[in-house]
């Protein structure tokens, strides 16, 4: 039952059971896509909460203040005079790597939230097409289903018309 349907002729106009058959048809089909549309939906919603809570960029934060602390107990200790200057050069060095393993957790953090925000985007426009596609469906169901009403309402009147009066 697949596009528009051929409702079979009844007394009063198309067979009650084909309608209700093909409202049900249509109404089921609403639900499933709706409900294809929901899981999609959970599982951005899902995506988007792992990344937020991906523990890399926790981890390299601690890292980098574990340095930058002792980048600046050394800075201290070499101002008083009390570090030799090679050891102040490996440090310095450390606290670049430390620098450069934060600007890399920032850039991919950044780029994992881009991802999510992209795949929420792209889920949101294909609910709103199908959306649109429904209502443009449901319209049109509408429409018959006026139709159908209106026909049999002029069919019950000609067939009034024409009856025979009891004399």
């Amino acid at each position: 039952m697949a596009g528009m349907q051929n409702f079979r002729s009844a007394l009063n106009g198309f067979n009650r059971k084909d309608v209700v058959q093909y409202i049900e048809y249509l109404n089921n089909q609403h639900n499933a896509q709706i409900e294809q549309l929901n899981t999609q939906l959970q599982n951005a919603q899902e995506t988007l909460s792992r990344v937020k809570t991906t523990p890399d960029t926790d981890n390299l934060q601690a890292q980098l203040d574990a340095a930058l602390e002792k980048c600046a107990q050394l800075e201290a200790k070499l101002a008083e005079g009390g570090v030799a200057s090679p050891v102040v050069g490996d440090e310095l060095e450390a606290y670049r790597r430390a620098e450069r393993a934060e600007r890399l957790a920032r850039d991919r953090a950044a780029q994992i939230y881009e991802q999510a925000n992209a795949a929420l985007a792209d889920a949101t426009l294909k609910v709103e097409a199908i959306s649109d596609g429904m209502n443009t469906i449901s319209q049109q169901v509408t429409a018959q289903i006026q139709q159908a009403k209106q026909d049999m309402q002029e069919a019950v009147a000609s067939l009034y018309a024409i009856r025979p009066t009891e004399e």
